[in-house]
């Protein structure tokens, strides 16, 4: 099960990755090494006192500014299990963007780890709020897709940053390549 790309693009996409090398080059691996463990991150079910808060775009090189309006923003509260997954998906579990055509998602990802995940949805100018969010390390996550011009294919790509959130502050998260 992918949680981070609707389920219309993770067709396209397959599509685009199957079809896009002549001869595939070596790639790291896309399966999961670590297991998830629920105690790891049982903190993050508390009710919090944090908010975050931010905005997802890319301006494509033709300008326009796109952001996730209609989409999603994730918070997955971090864990060994969600830092190999950013890893995998961005090379680091840090801050990262990937565009659609060359996106790489774990194989076997834990069900239960999507159950971890706060979810919610962008408004109409890219911006999305969580509220009650406990104390601790975070990783934000929202794609930004679109249609193209000419054939309209899905363009764009998922945005991630790592934050760090303390009991009753207000962080700001502005997603962008």
């Amino acid at each position: 099960m992918n949680l981070f790309l609707p389920r219309a693009y993770t067709a396209a996409i397959a599509v685009v990755l199957a079809s896009g090398c002549a001869t595939p080059a070596a790639q790291p691996s896309t399966e999961m090494t670590s297991r998830f463990d629920a105690a790891d991150v049982a903190w993050s079910r508390e009710r919090g006192t944090a908010t975050v808060e931010g905005s997802a775009s890319i301006t494509p090189a033709g300008g326009g500014r796109q952001t996730c309006a209609g989409g999603e923003a994730q918070l997955v509260p971090a864990s060994a299990h969600a830092a190999e997954m950013m890893r995998i998906v961005f090379g680091n579990d840090v801050r990262g963007f990937v565009p659609l055509a060359s996106a790489r998602y774990p194989t076997n990802m834990s069900p239960e780890f999507g159950k971890t995940v706060r979810r919610i949805g962008c408004d109409a100018e890219g911006r999305f709020r969580f509220d009650n969010v406990p104390a601790g390390r975070w990783y934000v996550f929202s794609n930004v897709v679109y249609r193209g011009p000419g054939d309209g294919a899905p363009q764009g790509g998922a945005l991630m940053r790592g934050i760090d959130v303390a009991e009753g502050s207000r962080v700001n998260v502005q997603l962008a390549p």
